[in-house]
């Protein structure tokens, strides 16, 4: 997917700053996407040269004025023209896999070479971060305003509803299946 679509498509859901842009790919989208600051504020500054983002500057004390971009109608037909051929290339690709780069598989992968002590390790830390991550994607309880609107959209439930299975079923894999590498 462009970095347009992605920006374009956080600020229909609401008006946010580069820096709120930001968070949400260290927060809610660091399982699914990494865009850097430096990916960022150009590809906002193009947009709003563009007139596919309007741009408002408000004052803060002891602080730089905080940038707020908002999509504009143009803007929010470049998106949807933007996720159409990106859903078009998905589906003509035939490829409708992630791509998943993983330390644990590749250690799992190769367990036979590591002491139990240290596989035990691994399987152990490794269910306690998808427990984690299963905490935060069901996670209901205070969350700052800028994210709350977010919460009640169609596709943020059903992504939240299906990394939450993700994360119960590779749980449940793990604790049921993990003597497998032992025999």
């Amino acid at each position: 997917m462009q970095k347009e679509t992605l920006c374009l498509g956080l600020l229909s859901l609401g008006p946010r700053s580069g820096y709120e842009i930001k968070q949400m790919f260290e927060g809610p989208l660091s399982d699914f996407y990494s865009l850097s600051f430096g990916t960022i504020y150009p590809t906002l500054n193009n947009l709003q040269s563009n007139k596919y983002v309007s741009c408002k500057q408000h004052t803060q004390s002891k602080k730089p004025d905080k940038k707020v971009y908002t999509i504009t109608k143009k803007g929010l037909a470049l998106m949807k023209s933007n996720l159409l051929s990106d859903a078009t290339e998905y589906i003509r690709s035939g490829n409708f896999g992630d791509q998943i780069k993983s330390e644990f598989f590749l250690l799992i992968l190769f367990s036979k070479y590591l002491p139990n002590e240290m596989l035990d390790t691994v399987m152990n830390e490794r269910v306690l971060y998808l427990k984690q991550k299963l905490e935060q994607f069901k996670y209901d309880g205070p969350i700052p305003s800028e994210l709350a609107t977010l919460r009640n959209e169609k596709s943020i439930k059903f992504v939240r509803g299906l990394a939450s299975t993700l994360f119960e079923t590779g749980i449940g894999y793990v604790e049921k299946n993990r003597h497998l590498l032992k025999e």
